[in-house]
């Protein structure tokens, strides 16, 4: 796979390219100003889709620019914010950045917010350095947890054609016990990271490594190649694909003109842990999705989605790239019949409608099978159940078949006449054994075909058959300071004796208790209410200083015991980074 994804590579780059801009790093809080800009206005970005993410800057710098000068209702705070955003991408700003009053022997922070700047008509270059530093105190606990990481993150534009980001950083850091269960369930892989090493007590050590170039082809057909991670959707979650697994290789094709953007995602993933051949080199398996989104109106836009994962080995070979899935412009599901239905097809869709200004709403099902026969039964089921119906026509309901997840959510911007205030809230529903596979081989070893990297979920970061609802906020009473919270209750329906109940997407779902009679939630219940309140002031561009509370109680539901329970408090200083944050 990668011989071809090189040659293409080589062919396209034969093409005069087209200007081209690297993109928003993927857990940027510039996501939040982007969307907030649209629920204030009440309308969508002509440039950007927003359900595919990470955002273009250069898209993303035309909407705001375009914001500044038609958006009548912007506050003082939110002028800031803009020109902040503007400052930071001069590659594609209109108007010049603000220079330094005091540079550092001339070169270095001669513009507020790099470290180093260079900017020419043929070339642009940013350095900064990447810094989180925290300490947490946590009760019960005598050891204090911390986070000690540091970078660098580079990004450039060669000629207006060609744009290239690299962002590495090494962390060591001692955490609270539920995100080391978090990696333990990962099979030793971090949360969102790859696999580390034991650093000091109880503490881990790994390393981060982002990296792509960018160019267009032509003025609508985009190319990136790189590793890195995406997002499918409007909401908190993704139950599609989110930025929550390790980092993978992946090229990506880029559609767009005007109300209409077609994303093609190829992706290299990592069965971890080591499988079948030994030595140093872990199993690979592969990913490719398509997603379709349409700017129906200036206040609606819905997208479709459909991917497939396969690839599985055994101590004799290794399956490989199957290059019948390089076809960009046909449906997975009939390819997947063509070669003997070994893999894991996965549809679905989103959609978000700006109601009015300042309320925006949002949703999205996906579907990995579904029979409408089994359907039928469930619905049989439910009017005999509620009196409308007096005998039953079907014998069978709950087939563990019907596997799909819903998300209904909305988005509010300076509700109650507070200005400078942002609300997010969702609800996420996942029937049990969405995103799992079978042991294509039968040799007893895990589905290598489930919707995951790295032993990740590439979808919800629980995994399944699980019921969640979130709320976020974010309010700056002046320019540089914030306060956010988020709160979170969910129930997740877990295994019990060995017996796979859906929750887990590296169980095989022929392992569960059998083909009907698999409701929502079954299994061992766990229930867990986590909320967090932060304070982050920015004392220069690219610099925070950041207060955190978080608390955490996990109680098993039906002996109502409460397990585990965590109340934590910390600071730290963050340097061109987004928080570290374990929403799960």
């Amino acid at each position: 796979m990668m011989r071809f994804f090189f040659l293409l590579l080589l062919a396209i780059t034969a093409i005069r390219l087209q200007s081209q801009s690297v993109f928003l790093p993927s857990n940027s809080s510039d996501h939040q100003l982007i969307e907030r800009f649209q629920v204030k206005s009440g309308r969508l970005s002509s440039q950007i889709h927003s359900s595919l993410r990470p955002f273009e800057r250069k898209a993303s710098v035309s909407f705001l620019e375009e914001i500044d000068t038609t958006l009548n209702r912007l506050t003082a705070v939110d002028r800031h914010l803009i020109n902040s955003f503007l400052n930071s991408n001069p590659e594609w700003a209109a108007s010049p950045s603000d220079s330094s009053r005091r540079p550092i022997l001339k070169r270095f922070y001669a513009y507020p917010n790099d470290l180093f700047r260079y900017h020419s008509d043929q070339f642009f270059l940013s350095v900064n350095p990447v810094l989180e530093l925290s300490a947490e105190i946590e009760r019960g606990v005598d050891s204090p947890h911390f986070l000690n990481t540091r970078g660098v993150e580079v990004r450039g534009l060669i000629n207006q054609r060609v744009g290239f980001y690299t962002f590495l950083t090494t962390t060591q850091g001692r955490f609270p016990d539920f995100v080391m269960r978090q990696q333990n369930a990962h099979s030793g892989a971090f949360p969102g990271e790859g696999w580390t090493k034991g650093f000091g007590d109880g503490g881990v050590d790994f390393f981060t490594a982002r990296g792509y170039i960018a160019f267009n082809a032509t003025e609508n057909i985009g190319f990136q190649f790189g590793q890195d991670r995406n997002f499918a959707g409007h909401g908190i979650r993704s139950l599609l694909l989110s930025d929550y697994a390790n980092n993978y290789l992946f090229l990506k094709i880029n559609t767009r003109y005007r109300w209409f953007h077609y994303q093609n995602l190829f992706a290299h993933l990592i069965d971890f842990p080591l499988r079948t051949f030994g030595g140093n080199r872990y199993d690979p398996k592969y990913a490719v999705a398509h997603q379709v989104a349409f700017r129906i109106s200036p206040r609606l836009q819905i997208g479709f989605f459909e991917s497939v994962v396969f690839g599985v080995s055994d101590t004799l070979n290794a399956r490989g790239f199957e290059w019948y899935y390089l076809n960009p412009v046909i449906f997975y599901r009939a390819l997947e019949h063509k070669v003997g239905d070994p893999d894991r097809v996965t549809v679905g869709m989103n959609w978000e409608w700006m109601v009015t200004p300042g309320l925006g709403v949002y949703g999205q099902f996906v579907a990995d099978e579904f029979y409408i026969a089994d359907i039928r039964a469930d619905i049989d089921s439910m009017l005999v159940r509620l009196g409308l119906r007096r005998e039953r026509k079907f014998q069978t309901f709950a087939s563990m078949r019907n596997q799909f997840g819903l998300q209904v959510g909305l988005k509010l911007s300076d509700p109650f006449g507070i200005q400078n205030l942002d609300l997010q809230g969702e609800i996420n529903l996942i029937r049990p054994y969405l995103y799992q596979h079978y042991d294509l081989l039968g040799n007893g070893r895990r589905p290598s075909a489930s919707h995951s990297h790295y032993s990740q979920p590439l979808a919800h970061p629980l995994g399944a058959n699980l019921a969640e609802w979130l709320i976020k906020g974010s309010y700056r009473p002046m320019k540089n300071l914030e306060f956010a919270f988020t709160v979170l209750s969910y129930t997740q329906g877990t295994d019990v004796g060995g017996v796979n109940y859906g929750g887990n997407v590296m169980r095989d779902y022929r392992e569960g208790h059998g083909m009907y009679n698999n409701f929502f939630l079954q299994g061992r219940q766990i229930s867990v209410l986590l909320g967090e309140l932060s304070a982050s002031f920015q004392f220069m561009p690219g610099w925070f200083f950041d207060l955190r509370f978080r608390g955490r109680t996990q109680t098993e539901s039906e002996t109502g015991l409460r397990q585990h329970e965590n109340m934590i408090m910390g600071a730290g200083l963050r340097v061109n980074t987004a928080p570290r944050r374990h929403l799960f």
